[in-house]
């Protein structure tokens, strides 16, 4: 299984992927019609990559996602020793996979990908930023483009702002999400995007 994984890490930083930017005719409506429409996104699964920079470490990844409701698996390639790691859990628990078989168990998941790996990343967050919504319990302020979606958004000490979105099955998706605060400084490109996804068992054989 660890082959398989690294066999499509290999994948991922060779293949040569291409978002064509989304045509006017799908930016139309307004901001509430564009998050009703992603309001009914619960499935999904992206792959693309992130570099993350605290001032004095930087680190680039590779990164599976997929998202099932409130269940998830994130794969994440590069900077863990031999190659990476997998994150998969709920709102109420998270396992951290090793690629040495060892697991760790939190309910916090961005500690536990912190304490574990040194990388820093809101994961949380990134949930629903990634599919262009704010993250619910924190108040935010947020930018709308001419479009109806989001340019920029403020929450809690986050900044993010959103420099490209891709059409994907009629909808409209970010292609590129920068996210900074204070020192932190998280990019991050989606280089494909499934909707509908549905099975947690084994969803990335399809990569390789």
């Amino acid at each position: 299984m660890i082959k398989h994984f690294r066999f499509v890490f290999l994948l991922l930083l060779t293949a040569c992927s291409t978002i064509e930017e989304v045509p006017d005719s799908l930016n139309t409506g307004s901001w509430q019609a564009h998050r009703a429409s992603l309001d009914g996104v619960q499935h999904w699964f992206a792959s693309g990559r992130a570099a993350i920079n605290n001032g004095v470490e930087s680190w680039h990844v590779n990164l599976l996602w997929l998202q099932q409701g409130d269940d998830y698996q994130i794969r994440l390639f590069g900077p863990f020793g031999a190659g990476q790691v997998q994150l998969s859990g709920n709102i109420d628990q998270v396992e951290l996979l090793t690629a040495d078989n060892e697991r760790f168990y939190s309910h916090d998941i961005d500690t536990l990908l912190y304490e574990r790996t040194g990388v820093k990343m809101p994961v949380s967050e990134l949930r629903y930023w990634l599919i262009g919504l704010p993250s619910p319990g924190d108040k935010n302020a947020a930018s709308i483009d001419k479009y109806g979606r989001l340019s920029r958004l403020q929450q809690g000490d986050w900044q993010v702002r959103y420099k490209r979105y891709v059409p994907v099955n009629g909808l409209v998706l970010p292609g590129k999400i920068f996210a900074d605060k204070q020192d932190l400084d998280v990019r991050v490109v989606i280089d494909e995007w499934k909707l509908g996804v549905r099975t947690l068992d084994n969803p990335f054989n399809d990569k390789g």
